[in-house]
């Protein structure tokens, strides 16, 4: 057997190292062309892109996701309490708006809130009706003084009347008499000087007396028309008082105080927003509120598709949809068979685009994406199905009729 030489064995490796250079870039041509190829088309992006086949161009593909119509539902607590209680609850529970949740731990709290407001409330109003009937006492009192001084004013004034009308029959007597003694006394009939001088005095004291009663009438007039005045005043003040009493008494501000600890009361024992499914249960006793959701609702009685449309397919669909529905399907191996349902009007197109929110599988996908969220609304054999795969990543079709 012949060795071979030096010059020989250098000759053949250096073909050996030719063959292996050749060897690895022939593959790494190969794998750059692979990838190129997959990079350069989004995994939501037109379906069936091939030019021969046909419906190429009326079909959409995209990523998307299933919820309810409505969306899940996050229920949180206010921030800075805790949960004290939690409702029995679990997933797929059924709940009615407004049941309760859960009781927070702040509730003791509040239930003496409530008490101090209904007892503010209570004093408020018991000084209200101490000062209305305080007040009533004193309008009554003024009243009566009213009352009495009219009353006195007609009796006065009566019996001044009356007192005035006999000064003057008085006067017309006296000076009757003394005419008459006048008379006589011209005709030279005898007449005694002193009944002469008693007649003509008691002219002059019927006069006095008719001055006095007039001016005491008129006095009294007077005096009564000035305590009126008086007593309608101390009336008046009586009733101001009583109405600055009433405006005075914190009625309406305690009741408020009352109705708000009330309603922050209400808020301590938290309740299902909306008529759903308990999707998920995520708070416990003693777990801090604010932070996390305590559950998850929705209502899957109608369930929908969430796809994300690729950005340059959205016009598209957009005109599609404008000729009538556009049927869609998802599929995903978790599913017993394939959801159908359909874009119904063009308010299902959001007027947004934004960055993917579904991952595609696979580290070399495209996974920054610029999408529109498309909502298809399933019927109700595939919402059936759906409510037990809320969130379930799904690949969509699109297809226009």
């Amino acid at each position: 057997m012949r060795i071979p030489n030096t010059a020989e064995r250098r000759f053949g490796r250096t073909w050996i190292t030719v063959a292996v250079a050749l060897g690895t870039f022939a593959a790494g041509i190969g794998l750059t062309l692979f990838f190129t190829h997959r990079e350069t088309t989004p995994a939501n992006s037109i379906s069936n892109t091939n030019s021969g086949n046909a419906n190429a161009s009326m079909r959409v593909s995209a990523l998307g996701r299933l919820q309810p119509s409505g969306g899940v539902v996050p229920v949180y607590g206010p921030p800075g309490d805790r949960i004290k209680e939690m409702k029995p609850l679990s997933p797929g529970m059924m709940l009615k708006s407004g049941e309760p949740i859960a009781t927070l731990a702040s509730r003791e709290q509040r239930e003496l809130e409530v008490k101090v407001a209904e007892v503010q409330l209570q004093e408020a109003k018991d000084a209200l009706k101490a000062a209305k009937e305080s007040g009533q006492k004193k309008i009554d009192a003024a009243q009566a003084d009213v009352n009495q001084i009219a009353a006195n004013e007609e009796n006065d004034l009566k019996a001044l009347g009356a007192k005035l009308t006999f000064v003057e029959k008085q006067k017309t007597q006296a000076a009757t008499m003394l005419e008459r003694l006048q008379k006589l006394k011209k005709d030279e009939v005898r007449v005694a000087e002193e009944d002469l001088e008693k007649a003509k005095l008691g002219v002059a004291q019927a006069d006095a007396e008719l001055v006095g009663a007039k001016a005491a009438k008129d006095k009294a007039v007077v005096s009564y028309a000035e305590n009126k005045k008086a007593a309608n005043a101390r009336l008046a003040s009586a009733k101001a008082d009583l109405d600055e009493a009433v405006a005075r008494a914190p009625i309406k501000s305690s009741e408020e105080k009352l109705a708000v600890a009330k309603k922050t009361l209400d808020l301590t024992i938290l309740k299902a927003p909306i008529d759903g499914t308990v999707l998920k249960v995520t708070g416990k006793e003693g777990q801090p509120t604010g932070v996390e959701p305590i559950i998850h609702l929705g209502n899957l009685k109608e369930m929908t598709i969430v796809a994300e449309v690729y950005e340059s397919d959205v016009e598209r669909l957009a005109e599609w949809v404008k000729k009538g529905p556009v049927a869609a399907e998802a599929t995903n191996s978790a599913l017993p068979k394939a959801l159908h349902g359909a874009v119904r009007t063009d308010q299902d197109i959001a007027r947004m685009i934004a960055r993917n929110q579904v991952m595609p599988i696979g580290s070399r996908e495209d996974s920054d994406r610029r999408v529109v969220e498309v909502t298809a609304h399933l019927d109700a054999e595939s919402s059936a199905i759906a409510a037990r795969f809320v969130g379930l990543q799904v690949t969509v079709t699109l297809a226009s009729k």
